[in-house]
């Protein structure tokens, strides 16, 4: 199956997401309701007119039908959602009865009779549930937003990680206090930290104080143990600890660790894209999942899709199971087909209750199954532990294996990606190159070791200094890429300027025998250059300017002018 994009403008399309709304939450929520409930009584009436036009026909083919098919349809996925949960169990009963119907001609006097029935039961359905608003107070995230300086609580038992880890984490903005493993507790009350490591001295078991970590209500509790199993890491989640980490830590580990457990302002939130003609759940949908701080987006025309995929790039997938001249089975077998999508989780949501039906669903690619009407949470967890994980499984293929940043070929594809924005969106983009100097000389002077040490370090500071939409990336070697969306070549001198003489300050090694590394840094920018190879040319010639002036320098790009 071939999916041609139409050019449509389709719902949630970035410059409607950015209009202002001052509404919460659960105001908007409840003006979906309001206005859901304003258009019912014509929806109902709308079924009548089709199913009384067919019934005249007494033909019972599935084309016939299938208008009458599609307006049940749709209030049986969306009516329990908008608090009409009688009136979708209803629809419900009658999709089967013309299922039925289609599939067993011989038995049309009866269930014609049956749909005739069931219609009678219409207006006495279709009166609201009790309005309740619990489901949406359970939307919460496992994150906090983050605060300026977090607050680091380092119960530490063994030398060599006393000695490192604290100075390391006030490097990267954490407000930072250490104190002996077993006066964890009364540290925890006094310093009220956003973070507790507590290294376990003993080797066979997760000792009480951490597990009474509860009573001091620190958000997030790590155990740093020397031979973490899976037994001792079930112990752990039992006690409410985060994670059990091997000790001593990575440091690059630990603090990506850390960064999980926040929210921060530049975060990119999850993007799911919602393909559903029921345009109304759809749109409840993308509401909760906007609630809880992710970027939806909704399709209700098949043929919007390939477009839609391209400009989007979603996290997950949510959709429905029957459209408008496709069905989702075959809409997932053609999506699994583009390589770059493969590994995108597809989420059905469906009234559909054959298992035959999911079993086929499953088969063609989907991840999940979901029954309509989904409670809030429900679709909420399922989404976003599929995002999260499909992310992580993404990362861990496109990524650098020593700094965690990405590849080579993953930074170019980016760059791409956040060129063809920029000219969409008629915004600015920096790029920059970067390389460490001199650095032969630390390898040279301090081995590999000490090598990768300043290079994980390097990339740590890379992604504490500069946003969460910034995009970092290692060329190979010591040099790096930095893509700034949304920023001037000018701005982008500033801030890179600004950590090139932070970044000189930090010592790698000892305070016996200190180690400090600099770099120099080209820059170019969009949209003085709009060509991606001749952009990323420039940035390369002005790191080689920056080098020719002594390095430690940050240059932007200047053409060469013929004399």
């Amino acid at each position: 199956m071939r999916l041609s994009g139409s050019g449509r403008r389709c719902m949630g399309d970035e410059r409607e997401n950015a209009k202002d709304d001052s509404r919460s939450p659960m105001e908007k929520m409840q003006a979906l309701r309001t206005a859901y409930a304003s258009a019912l009584p014509q929806k109902l009436t709308n079924v009548r007119d089709s199913w009384s036009s067919v019934r005249t026909l007494q033909n019972f083919n599935r084309e016939i039908l299938m208008p009458f098919r599609h307006l049940v349809h749709r209030l049986a996925g969306s009516g329990a959602s908008y608090g009409f949960a009688r009136l979708s169990a209803l629809m419900q009963k009658i999709e089967q009865k013309i299922d039925q119907l289609s599939d067993f001609p011989e038995n049309a006097k009866r269930l014609v009779l049956e749909i005739d029935n069931l219609l009678t039961q219409v207006d006495s359905s279709a009166q609201p549930d009790e309005q309740s608003n619990e489901e949406l107070s359970l939307i919460s995230s496992q994150r906090i937003q983050r605060p300026a300086a977090p607050k680091a609580l380092l119960a530490l038992s063994s030398k060599s990680v006393c000695n490192s880890l604290p100075e390391q984490l006030k490097h990267y903005g954490y407000e930072v206090r250490a104190c002996p493993a077993e006066e964890v507790i009364e540290n925890a009350l006094r310093f009220e930290p956003d973070i507790v490591v507590y290294e376990e001295p003993s080797e066979s078991q997760v000792c009480p104080a951490p597990i009474e970590m509860g009573k001091t209500k620190v958000p997030f509790v790590f155990v740093l143990h020397q031979t973490p199993n899976l037994f001792l890491r079930v112990q752990a989640y039992r006690a409410g600890i985060r994670e059990v980490l091997q000790s001593p830590p990575d440091i690059s580990q630990l603090l990506s660790k850390f960064d999980q457990c926040f929210i921060s302002e530049g975060d990119v939130p999850y993007r799911v894209l919602l393909i559903d003609d029921d345009s109304e759940l759809a749109m409840y949908h993308a509401q909760l999942l906007e609630q809880a701080q992710m970027n939806a987006r909704v399709v209700s025309q098949p043929e919007d899709i390939p477009e839609v995929l391209l400009e989007f790039f979603p996290d997950v997938i949510l959709m429905d199971l029957y459209l408008p001249g496709y069905n989702g089975i075959e809409l997932a077998v053609a999506i699994r087909q583009d390589a770059t999508l493969y590994g995108v989780p597809i989420i059905f949501v469906s009234v559909e209750q054959d298992i035959a039906r999911h079993l086929g669903a499953i088969r063609a690619g989907g991840d999940d199954f979901l029954i309509k009407p989904v409670p809030a949470p429900f679709l909420l967890a399922s989404v976003e532990s599929r995002a999260r994980r499909g992310r992580e499984l993404r990362g861990m293929l496109s990524r650098d294996g020593l700094t965690g940043l990405l590849n080579h070929v993953s930074a170019e594809e980016y760059l791409s990606q956040q060129l063809s924005r920029a000219r969409r969106m008629d915004s600015s983009l920096a790029y920059v190159m970067v390389d460490l100097d001199h650095f032969k000389k630390v390898n040279d002077n301090y081995g590999h070791l000490m090598g990768d040490r300043v290079l994980v370090n390097f990339a740590r500071y890379l992604q504490g200094r500069l946003r969460r939409s910034d995009v970092i990336g290692r060329y190979g070697g010591e040099e790096f890429v930095v893509i700034l969306p949304d920023t001037t070549k000018e701005h982008a001198r500033f801030v890179i300027e600004s950590m090139r003489m932070s970044f000189a300050s930090i010592n790698h090694n000892t305070a016996e025998d200190p180690l400090r590394v600099t770099f120099s840094a080209g820059i170019a920018a969009f949209p003085d250059i709009d060509d991606m190879t001749t952009l990323t040319k420039a940035a390369d010639d002005a790191l080689y300017d920056a080098k020719q002036q002594g390095r430690n320098k940050v240059c932007i790009y200047k053409p060469k002018t013929s004399d």
